[in-house]
Parts: C-alpha cells; structure tokens; sequence
C-alpha cells in the first residue's frame, strides 16, 4: 500500500512539472502595438500600467523616470539581469522584454517595459504564463522597479 502512494506521489509530481513546461511557452502578441501593450488577461497574476485605473487587480502607475531615456532603460536591465533568474527576450532602444524564471517550480513570467519616445514615462507589463495567482510576485517586482528609479 505504501509502495502505491509512493507511486502516485511522483506521478503527480512528474506530472506537474511536466504540465509546467508545457504550458510555459512564449504568449503570442508580446510587444508594442499603436503604443500600447498586450492587456491582460482575466486572471490576477499580471499586472500593467495599461490596464484601465478602475482595474485594481491589474492596474499599476505608470513609473516617470528623469533623466535619459536610454540611461533609463539600460539601469532596468542592469537591475533585471543582476537578479540573476532573468534574460532579455528582446531589447531596442524603447522596449525590452524579459523572461524570469521563478527559482523554486520554473514558471515563467514576461516582463515588458515601454519607453515611449515623447514621455518621460516607463510603461510595464508583468505577467505569468502558466496558473491563475502569483501570489503578488508580479506587482513586487515592478514595485522594485519603480523604487530604483524613484530614489
């Protein structure tokens, strides 16, 4: 009897990691699109400065920078790639999008930041590809964000 649950216990194990890495494929439509981000979806594990303001599930404040905009940009990616579970995906002068990595299960979340030319404004995108909570890690990162620039 002992043996059985054993075996099911890694069953379900294998099973959900192997769940994860099937399910933790790129999301089509990543990117900047008439200047906006891909939304969100319904589910609480995203967060965006685009999301309409009466959305406090998903919405965030857009972070305003001073100083360069390239300066910018590049002191996000320094900070993102220092945490050491993240890699840019794609990167040009405007935009960068990251993958991260949770250490503990391999989930993926897609971290995007927009730099729109005209506004000194960072505009993110954060949101995990696979299951419904993220337990807030999404928001926290971008609050890390906004905290580097601000001080």
């Amino acid at each position: 009897m002992v043996r059985w649950i054993i075996a099911l216990i890694v069953v379900l194990v294998v099973g959900f990691f192997i769940y994860v890495n099937v399910s933790n494929k790129l999301p089509e439509g990543l990117g900047v699109t008439d200047g906006l981000l891909k939304p969100c979806s319904s589910s609480p594990n995203c967060v965006s400065t685009q999301a309409a303001p009466e959305d406090t599930v998903h919405y965030a404040e857009p972070i305003i920078y001073t100083g360069g905009r390239k300066d910018t940009q590049l002191s996000i990616e320094s900070y993102m790639l220092n945490k050491g579970n993240a890699r840019i995906v794609s990167s040009t002068l405007g935009y960068v999008h990251f993958e991260v990595t949770s250490h503990l299960v391999g989930y993926i979340d897609d971290v995007e930041f927009y730099f729109p030319e005209a506004d000194s404004v960072v505009h993110f995108r954060s949101g995990s590809r696979v299951g419904h909570s993220d337990f807030g890690v999404n928001r926290e990162r971008v609050r890390k964000i906004q905290d580097l620039l601000v001080n």
